[in-house]
């Protein structure tokens, strides 16, 4: 038997309706060919897994282009249309047997509010029906039915924080695998919920938990294929914005688990919502002194939620304390890093950081001393999440402001590993404070460092949702009273 050749790559990208800031391509890792094939190898990422999967069943990987940005606002019109037009002319080419992509599924362009949806009908459109397409999506994907009227098999994170990236690339190779040897006939079960979790939405807690291990037990006992419960990027004003449930089986949709597993995340919905303990709080416990390092999570403005990354609240509370232990805050702020570059490490600098588009503390005037900068640095991550994945920043540099390290950089990132910042000189392990642009997904790869901790801050990705303009997306709860009982999506009509 001739080798099987797989077609795989995409866009990866989280957005924020109310983040004004556009993605644009300069803010992408892009690869392509065997360099992203290479990139990937070994590396816990749904391209990754992908890739060893593959490897290990005899079978080759096209990679035309692979696009990867950080959570931000709606990405630039021209950055998909590259990606599709390259992802297109080379399904164009017919030398492949199943496609299976590697995205996120919480991604917006201006005009677009299901990008991913648009990438499968114009794949589609060139490969027809019989070719297997799966994909892998992000936990918090924005699932439509136009994805799941192309889309064979769609696997999402079963975990949250996110640990299982590549084992999701596994999965949605395996189905298509399994398509191409006729062992697999996917037969889906889908149910929408309109509803939001906020906050309490960890997959190694209650009321998560015993859901997952419910969906994990009917697969290891046969009654599914695969189950994929969606929990939806949270600040995506789109029709239909909400949960799925999507359990697939071989030949018979298991309808039935569907709806018990939906069911039950409807009624548990308020246990979805969670609450934080204070900044203060957890400033007053490092003054006193910790064993560890205090990494904290400033869930108001979360770059791993889509915001502009640039708020000072965070740092304001950091300076107006002289018994803190040496910190580390990032604030992105392309105007300041280029002026600490111009300056040089060891100049002594004055600066406006911050509060451009994170208006909920205004920008802050500080002096300091510059320790480090540089035009691009790159991180490779410490995992377990998305460990071996190599990602390349722009411009940087490291302002320390008394006991404060204060990283600027020319575009906002989430700050999810440590590498981050050692890429940029700054070693979190010799820090008292570290601040990620982050609610909880930094806590797998700094739980090595020091004691990871979500604490309640205000921002654009707070989860008072209520105080965002929804207007597409209503009605859900929990900001509507919402008159509901799960059902079945109906079988065959996911065609838009």
């Amino acid at each position: 038997m001739a080798k099987r050749r797989i077609l795989a790559g995409g866009i990866a990208q989280e957005s924020h309706s109310f983040n004004p800031v556009p993605t644009g391509r300069s803010w992408f890792n892009i690869r392509a060919g065997a360099e992203a094939v290479e990139a990937a190898r070994g590396s816990n990422s749904v391209l990754g897994g992908i890739v060893d999967a593959a490897g290990e069943n005899g079978a080759e990987v096209i990679v035309p282009v692979i696009f990867r940005a950080q959570s931000g606002g709606p990405v630039e019109e021209a950055v998909f249309a590259e990606m599709r037009d390259r992802m297109c002319e080379a399904a164009r080419r017919g030398d492949f047997d199943a496609i299976v992509l590697p995205l996120h599924g919480g991604m917006l362009t201006p005009s677009l509010e299901d990008p991913e949806g648009a990438l499968m009908v114009a794949l589609r459109e060139i490969v027809g029906t019989e070719v297997p397409l799966t994909a892998g999506f992000d936990l918090h994907a924005h699932v439509t039915p136009a994805i799941l009227a192309r889309c064979d098999l769609l696997a999402g994170y079963l975990t949250n924080p996110h640990g299982d990236q590549g084992s999701t690339g596994r999965r949605a190779f395996r189905a298509a695998l399994d398509m191409l040897d006729r062992r697999l006939r996917p037969a889906l079960a889908a149910v929408h919920l309109p509803m939001l979790t906020l906050g309490n939405d960890r997959t190694d807690e209650e009321p998560l938990l015993s859901l997952h291990a419910r969906a994990r037990a009917a697969v290891e006992a046969g009654a599914a294929y695969d189950v994929s419960i969606f929990n939806a990027q949270q600040f995506l004003d789109v029709h239909g914005l909400g949960q799925w449930v999507l359990a697939y089986g071989n030949g018979t949709a298991p309808d039935d688990l569907a709806l018990e597993l939906a069911g039950t995340l409807w009624d548990r919905r308020r246990e979805l919502i969670g609450t934080y303990p204070s900044l203060d709080e957890y400033l007053n416990r490092a003054a006193r002194g910790t064993e560890r390092p205090l990494i904290l999570g400033d869930q108001g403005d979360r770059v791993a939620g889509g915001s502009p990354g640039d708020g000072t609240y965070v740092l304001r509370a950091l300076l107006a304390r002289d018994d803190l232990p040496p910190s580390a805050v990032p604030v992105a702020d392309a105007e300041a890093a280029g002026a600490c570059q111009a300056a040089g490490p060891g100049a002594t600098v004055t600066l406006t950081v911050g509060g451009r588009y994170s208006t909920v503390s205004p920008p802050v005037t500080v002096t300091g001393e510059i320790v480090s900068a540089g035009n691009s640095a790159e991180v490779v991550y410490d995992g377990p999440a998305d460990a071996g994945y190599r990602a390349r920043l722009g411009g940087y540099a490291v302002l320390r402001v008394g006991k404060v390290h204060l990283v600027l950089t020319d575009q906002p990132y989430s700050y999810l590993d440590p590498g981050y910042f050692r890429a940029m000189g700054v070693d979190p392990a010799r820090m008292g404070i570290v601040i990620t642009r982050s609610g909880y997904h930094f806590t797998l790869n700094y739980a090595a460092i020091g004691e990871c901790v979500t604490v309640d801050t205000p921002g654009m990705t707070s989860y008072r949702v209520g105080e965002l303009p929804f207007a597409k997306a209503r009605p859900f709860f929990p900001l509507d009273d919402v008159d509901f009982t799960p059902r079945l999506h109906p079988k065959g009509s996911a065609m838009p």
